[in-house]
């Protein structure tokens, strides 16, 4: 991430939080997962539902973590052209890749949300053990949908206001990562690691 980037220091802490609270969630899905094949294999029982759980939990964290990578600036990027392009022209470029982006998220937002209202509608339940109500995944769904949409918005409009106002932050916080940025995200990310752990011994 560019600390020195107005919305990704606005949508870090969220996003950080998002994708602690979905490490937690995995690693008790795994727990769970394991009762379930010790208990099948063993004991002869099931918890019934872990795999419904697994399958909701896919969904619902899919969906966070699209808003969590464009805050950090980790999705992919295929860039072996854009380099070689004039500096103003990879602005253009740049601003029109977040302006598109913003338009799919909240298209996307948009039908997720009438998957839901179906559901309301139709009081429809899931043809499984949990007999889930499916407006209750469909809502988690659709927040990770709708949080993707908002920080691709608010990127896209930071992105055109500086095409028109100063176009060179456009490449510098907008374009793709170099690879100096790559190893040195990397880099921070192992040297806060290590501060973690020596903060907690």
């Amino acid at each position: 991430m560019n600390s020195d980037n107005p919305v990704a220091r606005l949508l870090a802490g969220p996003a950080r939080a998002v994708a602690i609270i979905g490490g937690w969630w995995l690693l008790a899905l795994a727990f769970l997962t394991c009762v379930e094949i010790f208990g099948r294999k063993f004991f002869a029982f099931s918890l019934q539902g872990v795999d419904e759980i697994g399958a909701y939990t896919l969904a619902v964290f899919s969906t966070l973590s699209f808003a969590h990578a464009l805050v950090t600036r980790s999705h992919t990027r295929v860039d072996f052209l854009l380099g070689h392009l004039p500096a103003p022209l990879r602005a253009v470029l740049n601003a029109l890749a977040f302006l598109l982006l913003a338009a799919l998220a909240i298209y996307a937002a948009w039908r997720g949300w009438a998957v839901l209202k179906e559901s309301l509608l139709f009081q429809s339940h899931a043809n499984s053990p949990l007999q889930t109500p499916m407006w209750l995944p469909q809502s988690a769904w659709l927040a990770g949908l709708a949080a993707f949409a908002i920080a691709a918005g608010l990127f896209a409009a930071h992105a055109l206001w500086l095409l028109l106002t100063d176009w060179r932050k456009v490449n510098r916080w907008y374009g793709p990562m170099t690879l100096e940025e790559e190893v040195q995200a990397e880099a921070g990310a192992v040297l806060a690691r290590g501060a973690d752990k020596a903060g907690a011994a």
